[in-house]
């Protein structure tokens, strides 16, 4: 599986919003007629489980790493093998990327100096997430998932126009809710919602809650293939508009699949043991990841990343309501991967951050607005995740 990203500033496993919820598209969508409708069978008599049961419970749920993640196992097996497809995956997985894959993540990067500002700035981030299905019924399925996110900022800078003090801590913390339908004809409609507060004094008062809304219809083709079409919108993106999602969903092979259109994903096992993924979501995310997976070790994972992200907050103090704190930076991050028991992942990375401004504004044509430039330089992350 590819290391997974965050459309919010992060490490190459802490990326931005979009940018996770296509890689959980990508790292989800696989052979769905494969999976089991059951636990899998015990091992054979004289076999031994890699994992002993007793220390890896979740696996007769869930299901063992090498295979796709079942997120509604839990709640019992579908009517048909089917209902779990791309359809209801798109829905789970934007959730699910909005918050990050379910579990921990840790990122410092070291104090680099402002530009223009007798000073210089250090932060660490951290990220927690939580999902759970909720509901089965038929073709009815419904997912929550919460996520909080911290940075805590180290620095005298200030926001050289509104000449306020450079924000100590940012918050970001939401819940939400996916829900499906699948109807007769195999189409599958569903909505994400999402509601929280992205600030520096959350919830603090009305004009730092944010809510973001997907609406989506996935039409099943041959195999595997569809169209989705949509449109999903946050005030909080980098795009705070509403933005369309028309693509098409196509899996040839176990090796390859791509979703054409807007977003834009690409999952390619160019060879047994390596795996590139490639994202585009309009107008400033993108990710690239290359990843080694030794036949030798499979529990072991190598990769390289490149990262170009963003996020925005709502400062409670500011001047017009309209205006967001927003964050860009581009990274290029080294890591490895290791698979533990009960489906986790430990993710430890380092790499090489670079372009970095903060401004204030309404949207990035106003980003010479309260800019503030920071330095390249190194940063160090640690992450401990469910493998979905």
């Amino acid at each position: 599986m590819p290391p997974v990203v965050r459309g919010r500033v992060g490490t190459a496993a802490m990326t931005s919003t979009p940018v996770r919820a296509l890689l959980f598209v990508t790292a989800l969508a696989g052979p769905v007629a494969a999976q089991p409708n059951r636990p899998p069978p015990p091992p054979a008599p004289g076999q031994t489980p890699a994992v002993p049961p007793a220390l890896d419970p979740l696996r007769p749920y869930l299901g063992p790493p090498d295979q796709p993640f079942r997120p509604f196992a839990p709640l019992g097996p579908p009517p048909d093998p089917l209902d779990d497809g791309i359809g209801i995956r798109y829905g789970i997985l934007l959730l699910a990327g909005h918050y990050g894959i379910p579990g921990y993540g840790l990122m410092w990067i070291p104090a680099q100096p402002v530009a223009g500002q007798p000073t210089d700035l250090g932060l660490v981030r951290q990220e927690l997430s939580l999902f759970a299905p909720i509901y089965r019924e038929g073709c009815d399925t419904a997912a929550v998932g919460i996520g909080v996110r911290n940075t805590l900022v180290y620095t005298d800078a200030i926001l050289p126009d509104s000449l306020r003090e450079f924000p100590s801590a940012l918050w970001n913390i939401e819940a939400g809710v996916a829900y499906s339908h699948r109807w007769d004809n195999g189409w599958t409609t569903g909505a994400v919602v999402s509601a929280g507060s992205a600030s520096d004094r959350p919830f603090s008062q009305g004009n730092v809650l944010n809510a973001s809304l997907a609406l989506y219809t996935a039409f099943p083709t041959v195999g595997e293939d569809a169209w989705i079409a949509g449109v999903s919108y946050s005030p909080s993106s980098d795009f705070p508009y509403p933005l369309p999602i028309i693509s098409y969903y196509w899996k040839p092979d176990a090796d390859l699949e791509v979703n054409l259109g807007v977003p834009f994903f690409m999952r390619w096992r160019f060879a047994p043991e390596w795996t590139a993924d490639l994202v585009y979501l309009p107008v400033r995310t993108v990710s690239a990841n290359v990843t080694w997976s030794p036949c030798t070790y499979p529990e072991l994972h190598v990769y390289g990343a490149f990262n170009w992200s963003n996020e925005s907050y709502f400062l409670a103090d500011r001047r017009n309501d309209g205006d967001r704190f927003y964050a860009f930076e581009k990274r290029l991050t080294g890591g490895v991967q290791f698979d533990l028991p009960w489906r986790l992942r430990l993710d430890l990375s380092a790499g090489y951050v670079f372009d970095r401004f903060y401004f204030q504004g309404r949207r990035y044509a106003d980003r010479d607005k309260d800019r503030v430039d920071v330095g390249a330089g190194w940063f160090l992350a640690a992450q401990l995740r469910l493998q979905f």
